[in-house]
């Protein structure tokens, strides 16, 4: 007997949860909000190797956060990763945390920088060791972006590694 009002309690709970209007979309964290534009999307751009470099983008935990997968299409085997960016409140900024299927990880800070974003202190560690990176987003237009990243050489130096335009495409999130 009580089995079965706990069955038909929870057939209640199950129809009305049905019944209930759909939620609001994400309320975007408004320290996240320089990166909207890249939400909701896919972008493109060209790699010089001929690969074509993917990222989408997509709010989760309600706007909180903002998760990219990355993929490098055309390598074997395939590259590519998962970003999550946040409002870390202690530093007052926005930090990332980037782990890639290689088992290597990346982690920064991205500062709004005029009509762009700026990446300036990014530490990749790999079984290979350590690299460090620093680069641009800057927005072209509502459906291209142009980012510029360079490498930090055993001297110190920095050095062009990429130099790409990316265009926007549909949501393909996949599985």
């Amino acid at each position: 007997m009580r089995a079965g009002a706990i069955v038909i309690a929870g057939l209640i709970l199950s129809s009305q949860a049905v019944a209930q209007p759909a939620a609001a979309p994400p309320a975007t964290a408004d320290h996240l909000k320089p990166l909207a534009f890249l939400a909701d999307a896919c972008w493109e751009g060209p790699l010089p190797d001929g690969t074509v470099d993917v990222h989408c983008y997509r709010w989760f935990m309600r706007g909180a956060y903002l998760r990219e997968r990355h993929e490098v299409r055309g390598t074997q085997p395939p590259h590519g990763g998962e970003c999550t960016f946040y409002w870390d409140h202690d530093a007052k900024a926005i930090r990332y945390v980037y782990w890639t299927n290689t088992g290597g990880m990346a982690t920064g800070t991205m500062v709004p920088d005029g009509d762009g974003l700026r990446f300036s202190d990014e530490r990749y560690v790999d079984a290979n060791g350590e690299q460090r990176f620093r680069g641009t987003y800057t927005r072209v237009d509502a459906d291209r972006y142009r980012m510029r990243t360079e490498v930090q050489d055993t001297s110190g130096a920095w050095i062009p590694m990429f130099d790409v335009t990316y265009l926007r495409k549909p949501i393909n999130w996949g599985p």
